[in-house]
């Protein structure tokens, strides 16, 4: 297994570190602590595969039926329907689509590229009861001191041991939601490009936003780590059921391998 430690090619490597290595590791427990604004009880679960703050809140994840929606245009162009769901999990500007607007998304992972500090993103915190996850905001101490002091009993410091670089974030939230023992993960929106994709040529249909295609990876290399991320989770997680809804659409990588 090539991990953080013995691979200096974080695109070639897909894991941190081991999973008894993860806990001590470079994204480990001391790496979150140094992301921790505000006091807690500083009491981290870790089952190998991610870690993340003790909080009573997701104990209400464990043995249901949860909707992870990426920002891949089947998210867009597939009918889903939140209903079907006890939990809705997702991420980035997820805030700004339309349909998600409208929801009371159970937990989103607030990424990079989110307008964290926005009125349309903090408007949709305080009228909702979402717990809002953070993991690698590390170079955004603005964006992780504002949030944890207004939304402190909602914040979830959380580290993932894979990482499959070119799949984005999303891939996370599946890892996330087996982690919390949901007993079924669907998905949506996690995606890819096809064949030949050229982005001056080929619209790329963002499901909550205008912001494009920013990630410089062949549809190969999508396909690959979709191989391999697919393998992990019914590896690891080999009693939970994982479904990928966008299967069939030319963007779907995963329904490739």
């Amino acid at each position: 297994m090539k991990t953080w430690e013995n691979c200096l090619n974080k695109h070639i490597a897909s894991f941190v570190s081991t999973k008894e290595n993860f806990y001590n590791s470079a994204r480990g427990v001391s790496w979150l602590k140094k992301q921790q604004y505000v006091s807690k009880n500083d009491n981290y679960i870790c089952d190998g595969e991610y870690i993340y703050e003790d909080i009573e809140e997701v104990k209400k994840f464990k043995n249901k039926k949860i909707l992870i929606v990426g920002g891949g245009p089947t998210a867009k162009e597939y009918d889903w329907d939140a209903h079907n769901y006890d939990h809705i999990f997702s991420l980035h500007n997820f805030y700004q689509s339309e349909k998600l607007k409208k929801i009371n998304v159970s937990l989103f992972l607030v990424g990079n590229q989110t307008n964290a500090l926005g009125s349309e993103f903090l408007n949709y915190c305080e009228n909702t009861n979402s717990i809002i996850a953070m993991e690698d905001l590390e170079h955004k101490p603005k964006v992780l001191k504002t949030l944890q002091e207004k939304f402190f009993d909602r914040i979830l410091l959380c580290s993932c041991r894979a990482q499959f670089k070119s799949l984005g974030a999303a891939p996370k939230l599946v890892v996330l939601a087996l982690s919390f023992g949901a007993k079924q993960v669907d998905c949506i929106g996690i995606d890819g490009v096809p064949k030949n994709f050229n982005k001056e040529k080929t619209p790329y249909l963002h499901a909550f936003d205008n912001t494009g295609w920013d990630k410089p990876y062949p549809h190969e290399a999508f396909v690959n780590h979709f191989r391999n991320f697919h393998s992990y989770i019914k590896e690891t997680f080999p009693n939970q059921t994982v479904n990928n809804l966008g299967a069939g659409h030319e963007f779907n990588c995963w329904s490739k391998i």
